[in-house]
Parts: C-alpha cells; sequence; structure tokens
C-alpha cells in the first residue's frame, strides 16, 4: 500500500523597524481676537492667549491649556490665560480662551517687571498654582475649583525670591527645582520642602553647574549669551528636559536662531546629583510650518504630554508677523517616548499592553461562548448530536493531564456519543483594531486570533451544558514606537444555560486559562512572562418579538483574576545600562453590563441563510487601579488607570450555509466615556465556525521543555480522502515563525 500526500505550506515572517527620532509640527497657533467673551472681571478678552508668551501648562485631564505672558498692564494683559480645549491636549481641535488672571497686577506695590508672569506650574491635585515673574520670584495661588482660574487668592506671604525664573516640582510637592535665565549662571537647584507644595519651607540639597552642558549644539557666534529659559521632569522623575534659547540678535529678525533642548537621566528619580545628559535636539530652524519659515525661532517654554507622546512650545517672535504677532504655540508629534534627545521604551505603554491583554482574553472567551448560546437558543429543538473522534496531545505535563481527562471523559461516554447526545462546534476568529491614546498611554494596534472546539449537549429537557478549549494569541503594537507584545493562551471554558421559560434564561461562564507574554522591542524579545486567569460571568436575558426583529434586553457581570509572574525586560530602557526588573502581579478585572442584543428574523437564500445582528450595552468596569512595580535603578511604579465608563456597540451578520459552515462578521466600537481617558477601541471580528459531523480528529501538540513549537491540527474524512488542516507556532524563536499546511492523503 501506497500514501500519497499533496501538502501546501504558508509561513509568514515578521520584520522589523528602527524608529528614527523624529518631530512633526501638528499644529502651530497663533494670536487671533477675540471679542465675544469676558473674563470674571468683566473685560473683553480682546487678544489670544499667545501674545509674548512664557510660559504653557495643562490640567491633569489635559482639557485646560494654561499660558503665562510678560505683557504686564498695558493692553490689559493679564498674565494667565485659560484655555479650554475639546480633545484632550490637541489644539488641532476646537479651543476657546475662557478666562484670564492678573494675579500680579492686583499684589500691592507690583509695577514694572514685577507684573509680567514667566513660569507656571500646578500642583497635583490642581489646587494651587505657582507663577514664577520676570525678577525672579516665585508666587502660590490657591484655586477653589481645581485647574479653575475663577476665584483665584493669592496665599499671604508665599513670595519667594530664588532668583530663577525657571522652577518645577516632584510629583509629591516635596521638593523644588530651579533655574536662572542667566548668561552667567546655569546651576540647577534642588531644595526640599519641608511641607508639600510650600515654597516658604525651602532647605538647598544639591547644586549643579551644567555651564559646560547648556551649551548650542549649532554654530551661533553668540553661544556665550544662551539662556536656559523652561525646565520640566517628566512624571517620574527619570528624566529632565531643559530649553536653551539662543539669544542671538534677536533684532535682526533673521530667524536662524538655534534653540536646543536638553535630555538627562537620572539615575534616582527626582535626584539631580544623579543626572547625566542623554542627548540634545535642535528645536528651532529646522523645523517649518509649512510656508517656509522657521515656526519658533525664540523659544521661551514648553511643556510635554504626561504620555510623553507631544511637545508643545510657546514662541515670542516665532515667525513672521501674523495677525498682529508672530508669537505663537507650536504642538509637535514626537517619534517615540519622550524622544526629545534620545529615544526611550515607554514602559507604561508596554505594560499597559500586558494588561489590556489579559482583558481581552476575558472578553473574547466570554464573546465566544455567547455566540455559542445565541445558537443553541435558535436551534434549542434539535438534538443535533453528532458522532465525533477527538485526540488531544501535548508534552506538556499539565496540558497533558489536562487533555488526556477530557479524553478519558469522552471515551467513558462513548456509547452516548454514538447515540448522538453530545454536539460538537468549532469557531476560528480574527479582531483587528486599535486603541486610542489615553493620558499615560500611547495609542496601539491590536490584533487578535483564536481557534476554539467545544462540545455540548442538552441536559433534562431544555438546559444545555458543555466545554471548549480556545487557543488565542494576541500582538500589541505601541505607536511611535519599536515596542510590542505577544500574548498566548490556552483556556478551558465550562459553560451552561438555565432557561426559566420560553423567553427568560440564564448564561454562565467558567474558564481558566494559561497566559504567555513576550516582550519585543525591534522584532526581538527582550523578556517573557507567564501568568494564570480565573474568570466567571453570568449573563441573565430574555427575548421579545417586535415584527421581524428579536430583542434581547441583557445585564451581565463578568470577573476575572489574573496573576502575572515577575519578568526582566533587557532592553526596556535605550541608551542607558539599566534593565527594568518588573514585580509579579495579580490583576483584578471586573465590569457590570446592561443593555440590550438583536437579531432579525433570518433571510432565507438558496445556500445560506443570513441573520443580521447588533447591540448597544453601557458597561461599567469596576477594576481597582492597579499600581505595577518596576525597578531599573530608579524604583519607578506606574499606575494603571482604568475607564470607569464605557459603551459597546456592534452590528454585523451571521450566514449559515447547508454545509453546517457559518460565517460571522461584527462591527465593534468601545468608547471609554471618562474625561481623562477619552480613548476608544474599533475591531472588526471575524468568526468561522463547524458543526463537526463524521469521522473528525482535533490535535493539539505543544512541547515546551523541548521545541517550544505548538501545533494545531484538524483531520476530516472526506470520501475517502484524509484532509489535515494545520498550523504551527514557534515561541521561542527572536524572528516569531507561523506555519500552516494542509495534507490531502489516501491508503492504497
Amino acid at each position: 500500500m501506497k500514501k500519497y500526500i499533496f501538502i501546501l505550506i504558508l509561513s509568514l515572517l515578521s520584520s522589523t523597524a528602527k524608529a528614527a527620532l523624529t518631530f512633526e509640527v501638528e499644529t502651530t497657533v497663533r494670536p487671533e481676537m477675540q471679542t465675544s467673551i469676558t473674563d470674571e472681571d468683566g473685560d473683553s478678552i480682546d487678544r489670544d492667549a499667545f501674545e509674548d508668551p512664557t510660559g504653557i501648562a495643562f490640567s491633569n485631564n489635559g482639557l485646560k491649556a494654561f499660558v503665562t505672558n510678560k505683557k504686564g498692564d498695558s493692553d490689559k494683559g493679564k498674565c494667565i490665560s485659560e484655555i479650554t480645549l475639546t480633545v484632550p491636549f490637541d489644539f488641532t481641535q476646537s479651543h476657546t480662551q475662557t478666562n484670564r488672571a492678573d494675579v500680579l497686577k492686583n499684589l500691592v506695590g507690583k509695577t514694572g517687571n514685577n507684573l509680567k508672569c514667566y513660569d507656571i506650574k500646578f500642583s497635583n491635585d490642581g489646587k494651587k498654582v505657582f507663577v514664577s515673574n520676570v525678577e525672579d520670584s516665585i508666587f502660590a495661588f490657591d484655586l477653589p475649583i481645581p485647574f479653575n482660574l475663577s476665584g483665584i487668592s493669592y496665599v499671604s506671604g508665599s513670595e519667594t525670591d530664588f532668583s530663577a525664573r525657571n522652577f518645577d516640582f516632584n510629583d509629591d510637592g516635596t521638593k523644588l527645582f530651579t533655574l536662572p535665565e542667566h548668561v552667567s549662571s546655569k546651576t540647577l537647584k534642588e531644595y526640599s520642602l519641608a511641607t508639600a507644595y510650600d515654597i516658604t519651607t525651602s532647605t538647598l540639597l544639591t547644586s549643579t553647574n551644567l555651564a559646560s552642558t547648556l551649551v548650542e549644539t549649532v554654530n551661533d557666534s553668540s553661544t556665550d549669551n544662551d539662556l536656559p529659559t523652561s525646565l520640566e521632569f517628566s512624571k517620574d522623575g527619570s528624566m529632565l528636559f531643559i530649553l536653551l534659547l539662543s539669544n542671538s540678535d534677536q533684532a535682526a529678525a533673521n530667524f536662524t536662531f538655534g534653540d536646543t533642548m536638553f535630555q538627562f537621566k537620572l539615575t534616582t528619580p527626582f535626584d539631580t546629583s544623579t543626572l547625566t545628559l542623554a542627548g540634545s535636539s535642535v528645536i528651532s530652524s529646522s523645523f517649518d510650518d509649512g510656508s517656509g519659515t522657521s515656526t519658533f525661532d525664540y523659544s521661551q517654554g514648553f511643556t510635554i504630554s504626561p504620555n510623553g507622546d507631544k511637545l508643545f512650545i510657546v514662541s515670542d517672535l516665532g515667525g513672521p508677523t501674523f495677525d498682529g504677532g508672530g508669537d505663537s504655540v507650536a504642538q509637535l508629534k514626537l517619534s517615540c517616548f519622550f524622544g526629545i534627545g534620545v529615544c526611550r521604551t515607554d514602559i507604561v505603554s508596554g505594560i499597559g499592553s500586558h494588561v489590556e491583554a489579559a482583558k481581552r482574553n476575558i472578553h473574547f472567551n466570554n464573546s465566544t461562548m455567547f455566540k455559542r448560546f445565541e445558537w443553541i437558543k435558535r436551534n434549542r429543538n434539535n438534538e443535533n448530536l453528532n458522532s465525533f473522534n477527538i485526540n488531544l496531545k501535548s508534552y506538556n505535563p499539565i496540558l497533558a493531564s489536562l487533555t488526556n481527562t477530557l479524553q478519558a471523559s469522552l471515551n467513558n461516554n462513548s456509547s452516548k456519543i454514538k447515540s448522538k447526545t453530545w454536539s460538537f462546534w468549532s469557531t476560528g476568529d480574527v479582531s483587528m483594531g486599535r486603541q486610542d491614546a489615553t493620558i499615560t498611554d500611547r495609542p496601539k494596534e491590536i490584533h487578535t486570533s483564536g481557534l476554539t472546539f467545544g462540545a455540548d449537549k442538552k441536559i433534562g429537557d431544555n438546559k444545555f451544558g458543555g466545554f471548549a478549549l480556545r487557543y488565542a494569541q494576541n500582538d500589541s503594537s505601541v505607536s511611535y514606537t519599536d515596542q510590542s507584545s505577544e500574548m498566548e493562551s490556552l483556556t478551558l471554558n465550562l459553560y451552561g444555560i438555565i432557561p426559566k421559560n420560553e423567553t427568560y434564561y440564564t448564561n454562565m461562564i467558567l474558564g481558566y486559562s494559561l497566559l504567555r507574554i513576550d516582550q519585543k522591542y525591534q522584532g526581538k524579545k527582550t523578556g517573557n512572562r507567564n501568568g494564570h486567569q480565573l474568570f466567571a460571568s453570568v449573563n441573565f436575558r430574555s427575548k421579545n418579538k417586535s415584527g421581524r426583529f428579536n430583542f434581547s434586553p441583557s445585564g451581565k457581570f463578568s470577573y476575572g483574576l489574573t496573576k502575572l509572574s515577575d519578568f526582566t525586560d533587557f532592553i526596556s530602557t535605550v541608551n542607558t545600562a539599566a534593565n527594568d526588573q518588573h514585580d509579579s502581579k495579580t490583576l483584578k478585572n471586573g465590569n457590570a453590563t446592561i443593555g440590550f442584543l438583536f437579531d432579525v428574523e433570518p433571510y432565507e437564500y438558496p445556500k445560506v441563510t443570513v441573520i443580521p445582528n447588533g447591540g448597544f450595552e453601557f458597561v461599567m468596569d469596576i477594576s481597582p487601579g492597579t499600581r505595577f512595580n518596576y525597578d531599573n535603578g530608579q524604583s519607578s511604579t506606574f499606575v494603571d488607570v482604568y475607564s470607569t465608563k464605557n459603551y459597546k456597540a456592534n452590528f454585523g451578520f451571521e450566514a449559515i450555509y447547508i454545509n453546517d459552515l457559518t460565517l460571522s462578521m461584527n462591527f465593534e466600537k468601545f468608547q471609554h466615556l471618562d474625561i481623562d481617558r477619552s480613548s476608544k477601541t474599533e475591531s472588526l471580528i471575524i468568526k468561522i465556525g463547524k458543526i463537526i459531523k463524521g469521522d473528525s480528529e482535533f490535535a493539539f501538540n505543544y512541547d515546551p521543555l523541548q521545541t517550544n513549537q505548538m501545533e494545531l491540527n484538524y483531520v476530516k474524512d472526506v470520501n475517502g480522502f484524509d484532509v489535515k488542516v494545520g498550523s504551527n507556532y514557534s515561541l521561542m524563536n527572536e524572528i516569531p515563525e507561523y506555519g500552516a499546511n494542509i495534507e490531502v492523503s489516501s491508503v492504497f
């Protein structure tokens, strides 16, 4: 006898690309006349905020921007302007100046340069704002409403002369940092504050002379006159940024200044004695606003968005005269995480990918099981029991024990199988989506694919129970970086349907997952971690009919626990010697959902039945905020911020063919409603299913101790020919390898 085998093999290999340090000008906002808005003093706001600007800061949610100016008391030049934005940290969308405050003019005895504001910073809670003036003093003000100039009041006795216009605080307000705008002195000073955010309780800790470091990086005949004009720390204190103004003769108006931003790294967060220069970039003459003219040639101040993807620079005389002045704020998109002088990977977004992948694993397992529930409900009066030969294999002791138990259960019930009391089904799903940026997290491209095999049976008159095994892969790529992560999961789902009557019923799912996450940089694996996941979901449904429409009001509660192991990311911080060591963490994930689903009575065609469906649900995320600990020589932390209020909408169809093949396609939008996390995830989900009949075999092979090769094979007897469809995936290769094959064979 000879066995003839025809094999078709498809291999997919990943490619890598190296990130470049680039700056893209997204918008430049110039002065514009406004006459329809008045401030709380009743004065007309007759000019835009960006005239003679010196400093800029945002509220925590990014929906308010505050700009200081050195206009003084002329032309009603109130020195703090409040701008309300419609999209967080984005001047490309609609924004309006909503208030101003003349905080220094109202102080007794203040005249001349004492009235001109310079740098601006807020406390973390937004209840205090600090402003320096041109005469190098710092003042504190109370805000009755956080990040709102209405009712602003001077903190009596807070004026303190630090001989420095530029300043910043650490994350809890227990440290103050100053840097003078002087050509002769470029000394960075670090103070401790006995009382948080009380600048009158300062004690000098460290002085660092940066004169030899803060030097223009372009040819400039007057480098000796260059001035530091702003400084800012990253939120975790691991980076410090300083803006240096080229003080060439601005009267020449040649707009060829070479303003430079310097990026420093700190071994210990907010400890300036540990800082070293990481890199620098010219941020003026090399940028263009589209007119062929430099966008910001006399830079006065800057700030960086919390997630490190945008740079905002305010400039005085920032280009050709336009609408009464060339002053402006420029919004730049950074190509990589806080990529001013050097590219670094984004620890927050990287670990955030792990969190989201774990949540998505629960979501897609629930989604697959609920699709099965709906199919059972539509066909509950049919026995639809099939014979099935299943073979699950694994060299992993844990998986082998699991699969052997399943195999033994099936063998022990072979008589029931032959008498067609069990129904077997399979489905594959693919999801392609994008998650928008949040306040602390960069946008991501997300791809999820899964393969599920299940078996269920009717219990009694109208109850159903069963189990399903799902293998899935979730890939997440962090935008503007070379970072990505891949999560593989193997999940055993136990599920059941308990009807109360023909209209009301309850769906229940209990799942356990094994997880493996690979962290990658430029396509190469830099670390990996394992995990376990246990989750449960209960869904209460009713079904109501209106014409051709079937409406199903629904309430669902889901809760899961995920345990992720510790791991070391060996290239997480680019251009530094320190590796990131991440602690193990248990994640709690829960949500409560209320809404409705609908489907339309089937449209019958000769070879296919089409059922449109969709739904709308309000999702309340009850997951607690999670703090992740990591150590890269800095002992830093990151807090994952969950969105508590969301809605989910989906619409699509399911097609059932006469050969028992099912195809479903759904567009799903998951919108976050919280102001501080205004983002969304959009996905196109494709599922292909099959009610399995006849002699079939499903094989799952995984050997983590030897080849680390995972294989999925499905064999079907078709008219005497064995048709085998298989795929494989290598878990350990630095460049991932995917393979798919089709074999057709027969024995003579």
